[in-house]
């Protein structure tokens, strides 16, 4: 009885060290919410770093298209007003985050981010960019708010 128990708490431990280290694999989601709305940005371009279970480090470096293409990926808009507060809310908090506003094909402006939100400042269909940084790397992520 005392071998079986130990087998499966042997499982039990692999598997949560499993689990670790497949959630560290990649990098945190982004979920973006104002007035009681709430839209999961697309992920884009990232650098990151991760440890396995044996020890060895392993960098993922993935490419994307610009925020403006990427958006489409997006599973709905996020509706706000004008001068509303924006919160990102990251499964993992960051060291930094900064924020900027595109237009069809290219940076227009950064946003003033204060703390892991921003106020909306321009009415009509928005691309935002959120840049984030971890100790394992950096990833780029964005999200389209309907802004009336």
């Amino acid at each position: 009885m005392k071998k079986l128990i130990l087998v499966l708490l042997t499982i039990v431990i692999l598997n949560a060290c499993s689990q670790e280290s497949q959630e560290n694999k990649r990098p945190p989601e982004l979920k973006v919410s104002s007035n009681n709305d709430e839209v999961t940005a697309v992920i884009g371009a990232y650098d990151w770093t991760y440890e396995s279970f044996n020890g060895n480090s392993t960098t993922e470096s993935v490419d994307s298209d610009i925020p403006p293409r990427i958006v489409v990926n997006q599973t709905k808009h996020l509706n706000t007003t004008l001068g509303s507060k924006v919160n990102l809310d990251f499964t993992k908090a960051p060291k930094e985050i900064k924020v900027s506003i595109w237009n069809t094909n290219e940076k227009e402006r950064e946003v003033d981010v204060v703390g892991s939100s921003f106020n909306t400042d321009e009415k009509g269909y928005i691309i935002y960019e959120i840049h984030a940084t971890w100790d394992q790397g950096s990833v780029s992520y964005a999200v389209n708010l309907h802004v009336e």
